[in-house]
């Protein structure tokens, strides 16, 4: 069988501490018709300069200003012709047949518009970062599996609800179907929108387990939850149906007076204790921009939210988290205060939830 090409991108950011194992890591890749492109957002570090000086052989998109995650891919996709598209983060590293799997498994079905491999902390390869993304139906994403021990429990190849940005393939021409990531979001919630819409296309989002590669997930936690919480909303507001906006709307807003109440006791910067107030101003001031995407949306849309929704947690992820149940490295110290649970993973039977 003669494999599609496929383009791998790396986006970088001030990543000399990671670059060089991520190169060599994906240089060593057993696939017999890739290339590789660099994408680097006006680093300060020096990374770029090494990957010049080191890795000639790749070819390096420098860019002038920092564009954050979706715009810097937005603008690189756009001179790429590949039948799939890799998107990589800098402190990945992969198992050499990682490409072969995921693609083999997305040319068996025209339908998967982007899939996901197993993905496992670097400093633990035995702990899971993410076996596929889940989303609960207020639009809280979730990396399936994150933090448990991998004991198999995820080793079916299975549709998901998003595939993690960190490593993910993308069909080119699902890419183009579905648009490019909304450009509002700087970092985090984009993979997680864009799946979204392209379900909205009729298209599916697979993981894929016998694709392993390994994760840092180094970042900062008032960042991280600032930013998913105007995000999530924004994905909401455009991608739910106005009948569903206006069911969930009452106990979303419970939710979130309750979630701004225990950030603001709870959360330990300035940035965790005023997300959820950050969220509310932002989606005000950005509501505008919001309707119009929402709207084109609407109107492309082939399935509908009672069909997405079997994809879907019923029930809160946020609950979860507060009762400990779940664990995630947002507030990574106060979670550690909180009593050690079952994982989502070992106790998601108890729950009335259709996830799969």
């Amino acid at each position: 069988m003669k494999l599609p090409p496929v383009t791998l991108v790396i986006l970088n950011y001030n990543g000399i501490r990671y670059i060089k194992n991520c190169l060599d890591s994906v240089l060593a890749t057993d696939y017999p018709n890739f290339k590789i492109t660099v994408i680097d957002n006006a680093s300060t570090d020096g990374s770029a300069e090494f990957i010049e000086e080191n890795y000639p052989e790749i070819k390096l998109m420098k860019f002038q200003k920092n564009y954050g995650f979706a715009k810097a891919y937005n603008l690189a996709l756009k001179s790429i012709n590949s039948k799939y598209m890799a998107l990589l983060n800098n402190d990945i590293e992969v198992e050499p047949d990682w490409l072969e799997k995921l693609v083999l498994h997305m040319e068996k079905d025209e339908k998967v518009a982007a899939a996901n491999p197993k993905m496992l902390f670097i400093h633990d390869r035995k702990r899971i970062n993410a076996s596929g993304g889940c989303c609960d139906i207020y639009g809280v994403g979730w990396n399936r599996g994150n933090g448990e021990i991998d004991r198999g429990q995820y080793d079916k190849v299975q549709e998901v609800f998003y595939a993690n940005g960190a490593a993910m393939l993308i069909r080119e021409r699902a890419w183009k179907e579905v648009g490019p990531f909304d450009e509002r979001y700087f970092l985090y919630g984009e993979d997680l929108d864009w799946c979204w819409r392209a379900q909205l296309k009729g298209y599916k989002v697979l993981y894929v387990p016998e694709a392993k590669i390994y994760h840092y997930w180094r970042a900062s936690s008032g960042t991280i939850i600032s930013l998913l919480e105007k995000h999530w909303t924004a994905s909401l507001i455009k991608n739910y149906s106005l009948k569903t906006l206006m069911m969930l709307m009452p106990r979303f807003i419970v939710l979130k007076i309750l979630k701004a109440l225990w950030l603001i006791k709870n959360g330990e910067t300035l940035n965790e204790k005023t997300a959820v107030i950050e969220s509310f101003l932002w989606n005000m001031k950005s509501l505008r921009g919001t309707l119009e995407k929402r709207k084109k949306i609407q109107l492309e849309r082939k399935i509908t939210d009672e069909q997405l929704m079997e994809k879907m947690y019923r029930g809160s992820f946020e609950l979860l988290l507060w009762r400990g149940l779940i664990r995630h490295p947002i507030l990574i110290k106060n979670i550690r205060k909180m009593k050690r649970g079952k994982s989502y993973g070992d106790q998601r039977k108890q729950q009335n939830s259709d996830f799969k």
